[in-house]
């Protein structure tokens, strides 16, 4: 819902969902889809709030499913994700590298653009862009 209606997140925010989804993604008991569902509705709350920003644990969560195969869509919805974050005025370049990310980033773009999937490599080079991280990779000649 977060993802879908933005109208939503004031009233997330006031009604104090920001610390429960914070909560979701590092809860012991809870299971791992649960802690990637929290952690990517903390980044659309971010991404369009620039009073907040997705902490360490949310960011490492969405950055481990970037290893793991695709189960259920949520690689996809890690990935943009953590693209969108990336491109949001809300993204530090510092904490992308503390945590990875930007390796990780680095490392997707890579992997895109071998793959062929083209759309996805330039987000890649556009969210690198928007941490202050030169492109990885090269263009083809057409």
């Amino acid at each position: 819902m977060i993802e879908v209606a933005s109208g939503t997140h004031e009233g997330v925010v006031e009604a104090g969902g920001v610390a429960v989804l914070s909560s979701l993604t590092q809860e012991a008991g809870a299971s791992d889809n649960c802690k990637l569902v929290a952690a990517i509705a903390l980044v659309h709350l971010a991404c369009t709030r620039a009073d907040l920003a997705a902490d360490d644990t949310c960011l490492s969560l969405l950055l481990s499913r970037l290893n793991q195969p695709e189960e259920g869509g949520w690689r996809r919805d890690s990935i943009n994700a953590l693209l969108r974050l990336a491109t949001s005025s809300s993204a530090c370049a510092e904490q992308w590298h503390r945590v990875g990310g930007v390796a990780a980033l680095q490392a997707l773009a890579r992997e895109t653009a071998e793959e062929g999937v083209e759309r996805q490599a330039e987000r890649c080079d556009e969210a690198l862009a928007s941490l202050g991280v030169r492109r990885v990779r090269r263009r083809t000649a057409a």
